[in-house]
């Protein structure tokens, strides 16, 4: 056998043994691509299963038939892009979470994609779905949200309007028949109190609009912010109304909280004063949801800011997300100014937003008019997801070789799973594709095997080319050089 033919043949058998060897390594081949993976490892004694899909089956099982190819791991080499699925369980029963990129931790080959330069996480939800929620809206009504802008509106008056737009309205009391409430309340010092004068859960969209437009108003006083959430995370959902609410409905209660400035509790108040305040409420909020007897009853806190960030490139403080000190809260720029009169003049206090709702598990906004805070609103309310995509980008060097990745829940509650990749060694799987709205899509199995097949044929037919040149030669002169004998010339 030719050298060629013996090539092609080799070639062909380790294509089949790779094939095969998928189920020798308890590796799962995922379908139409040349990648393979190990089963997912959990991380036990979590609040929640993190579930990472792998199989087609799986995928079947709990998306749309049209989202199975979006539901399996795929690694695009040429893209750079790492693409999985996930799900998260309690008691083995889907558990709908709402989730962007700062909520999720992801980390390749032991490095932090997030925190590396050049790489980026991209979280894509799924199948939204209304679950029973307690809002539980807590207004900033100091003296300072009677202040005018354009159109002769105070803030207070913007913030009305944007919670009777009607997709505010919708998101508190969507129309598919699940059962939600608002409670609405108004804080200056002190503890909050509830606008209208009783404490009473608000179960349909006329009572809500009666509230909101007759009775919520601006008052005087300063603006004891950390308390108002303290309050509502924790003694506000043991009034029986709240509780009865809550237990009746099995509702998961919803803090949104809107300010236009700082924590402020006296005149000489500076913006380091509140370094160890926002740390006791931190705490406090850890408390509330560690405690809480069901995760479902688990409080969530969203912070909404009007008007503009006092530190805009505030980031968390990186390994340091649950201690407060006054440089992370103030930056050194603003340690020693006073509040009252001096800071809240030129933004809000965004920072401490932030601390809040990463410790409460929601989100942070900051909007300056009617329409940002309606979507701030519309966002805090917004409906949880069944299943997520996690696509995250990385230098296509780091892909060349098998590679863990590894996704922590950093809020909401505690979940973490890993998951073994396996590229393969010789082919890449198919280049992704751009789709309308600029996200790579993964192409069939066939595209790598369009560029496979013609190299193989080629190997196949040289091994052939090859021998039947020898035994041409063999034919047109191997006689002729027999029949001369040198020496037996004439």
């Amino acid at each position: 056998m030719s050298r060629a033919r013996r090539a092609a043949l080799a070639l062909l058998l380790a294509g089949g043994l790779g094939l095969v060897g998928c189920k020798e390594s308890g590796l799962i081949a995922v379908p139409g691509t040349t990648t393979r993976v190990a089963r997912p490892v959990s991380e036990k004694n979590t609040e929640l299963e993190l579930k990472i899909f792998t199989t087609a089956d799986e995928c079947a099982g709990s998306v749309k038939p049209d989202d199975v190819d979006l539901c399996l791991p795929h690694v695009d080499r040429r893209a750079g892009q790492v693409r999985l699925a996930i799900q998260f369980r309690l008691d083995s029963d889907p558990f709908p979470i709402p989730l962007t990129e700062e909520n999720l931790r992801v980390v390749h080959k032991g490095r932090t994609v997030q925190d590396a330069p050049g790489m980026s996480v991209e979280i894509i939800p799924h199948d939204p779905v209304d679950s029973p929620q307690l809002y539980i809206l807590v207004i900033d009504g100091s003296s300072s949200m009677s202040e005018t802008g354009a159109r002769g509106l105070s803030r207070m008056d913007r913030v009305k309007e944007a919670l009777l737009t009607p997709g505010v309205k919708e998101a508190f009391f969507p129309s598919g028949g699940v059962r939600t409430g608002v409670v609405v309340l108004s804080f200056t010092s002190g503890e909050p109190e509830p606008v209208g004068g009783d404490l009473t859960v608000l179960t349909d969209a006329r009572s809500y609009t009666k509230v909101v437009r007759d009775e919520l108003r601006v008052q005087s006083g300063f603006t004891h912010l950390y308390e108002a959430v303290r309050y509502a995370s924790g003694p506000l959902l043991q009034a029986p109304a709240v509780r009865d609410f809550i237990d009746v409905q099995q509702a998961s209660p919803v803090i949104i909280a809107l300010t236009d400035g700082f924590n402020n509790m006296a005149s000489s108040d500076t913006c380091s004063t509140n370094a160890e305040r926002l740390g006791r409420l931190l705490e406090s909020l850890s408390t509330a949801r560690r405690e809480a007897e069901d995760i479902r009853k688990r409080p969530t806190v969203f912070t909404v800011g009007l008007g503009r960030p006092i530190r805009p490139l505030f980031e968390l403080p990186k390994g340091r997300e649950n201690t407060v000190q006054a440089t992370d809260l103030c930056g050194r720029k603003h340690l020693d100014r006073r509040i009252d009169g001096d800071l809240e003049r030129e933004g809000i206090d965004n920072a401490s937003l932030t601390f809040i709702a990463n410790r409460g598990g929601g989100f942070d906004f900051v909007k300056t008019d009617r329409d940002g805070l309606a979507d701030a609103f519309r966002a805090a309310a917004s409906q949880r997801y069944t299943w997520f995509e996690v696509r995250y980008q990385v230098d296509p060097h780091y892909l060349r070789r098998s590679f863990e990745t590894r996704l922590r829940l950093t809020s909401f509650a505690e979940s973490e799973s890993s998951l073994r990749i396996h590229p393969s060694a010789w082919l890449d799987g198919p280049p992704g594709l751009r789709d309308a709205d600029n996200r790579i899509v993964a192409q069939s199995y066939r595209h790598t095997a369009t560029v496979l097949m013609p190299i193989l044929g080629l190997l196949v037919a040289l091994g052939f080319v090859g021998a039947v040149g020898f035994n041409t030669s063999r034919i047109v002169f191997g006689r002729s050089r027999r029949g001369s004998s040198p020496g037996k010339r004439g």
